[in-house]
């Protein structure tokens, strides 16, 4: 059986389980001997999701819940509360459930998330309700590569394929692990025409409209095109830290992002293409098991 790995999906998301910036989606967690109750707390700087942002920073202070039966199927939660100045609030409720198996080098699991997000949200995902999510990887000794497909519900359906390839260092007794990681997401974008339309005018310094995810003019959005096309969406990096002490795990992540293939936002006053800039966030946190 492989050893528990610490790795984010953003998410995901989302990859990451999309737990991935409030906490490193630790695949194959609920595989042990015995069914364990966990518990977390996890600070990111920003939220991101397949490489789109909104303007104003949304750092968020996440506590989680999970309980993962021996069997491996395993069930969580988390709240995020949005830290930004005057927009303290719950901003994202999330619910989760899922199976890990694993035989050897090879682990496989699926999960099923609800996401219910404030009426006041203004972050990237804020219009996708249900996120369906499943990968398998092989530990190769030098590598480990995953692969991860999803569905997203938002008024319509996306559909995504990740690849992660990643190495871990084990040093102090392997108490102490570093893991970089190389992520590529693909995928539609019809959650993101939803955001667009719906949720980017709430942005605090974005009133009249969008934010850094599409970098617009002050105009009427209209709808935007080219988002139902499967396309590469961006490039991710990052470099976990990871140090674990009896029952308590700390981390730390920095995650650098590069975006490619801009949506086409049709405004009152003309056809926009999306702007993309690259983009990093960090996040730490501590988690204990019982």
């Amino acid at each position: 059986m492989l050893n528990s790995r610490y790795l984010y999906i953003y998410i995901s998301l989302l990859t990451h389980g999309l737990f991935a910036q409030f906490e490193p989606d630790f695949k194959n967690d609920s595989l042990s001997e015995k069914s364990k109750i966990r518990i977390g707390l996890a600070y990111a700087t920003d939220y991101y999701f397949m490489g789109r942002v909104d303007s104003v920073q949304a750092p968020y202070l996440t506590p989680s819940l999970g309980y993962y039966h021996k069997s491996g199927l395993f069930i969580k939660t988390s709240l995020s509360y949005l830290t930004a100045s005057n927009e303290g609030r719950i901003d994202l409720i999330r619910l989760s459930g899922g199976y890990d198996y694993s035989l050897k080098k090879f682990e496989a699991g699926i999960s099923l998330s609800e996401y219910f997000f404030s009426e006041s949200s203004f972050v990237v995902q804020s219009e996708m309700s249900t996120y369906l999510y499943g990968y398998s990887g092989y530990d190769f000794k030098l590598i480990t590569l995953y692969l991860n497909g999803s569905l997203g519900l938002s008024s319509t359906t996306d559909v995504f394929l990740g690849l992660e390839i990643n190495h871990t260092f084990r040093t102090l007794k392997n108490k102490l692990r570093i893991i970089p990681a190389f992520y590529l997401n693909a995928g539609t974008q019809k959650y993101y025409s939803d955001y667009i339309v719906n949720r980017s005018s709430k942005s605090p310094k974005n009133l009249n409209g969008p934010g850094k995810g599409s970098q617009t003019p002050n105009s009427t959005i209209i709808k935007t095109t080219e988002t139902q096309s499967f396309e590469i969406l961006d490039y991710e990096a990052d470099i976990q830290i990871i140090y674990v002490l009896n029952k308590f795990r700390f981390f730390i992540s920095p995650t650098w992002l590069f975006p490619v293939n801009p949506a086409t936002i049709v405004t009152a006053s003309g056809t926009f293409a999306e702007e993309l800039k690259n983009g990093f966030y960090f996040s730490m946190g501590i988690r204990i098991t019982l």
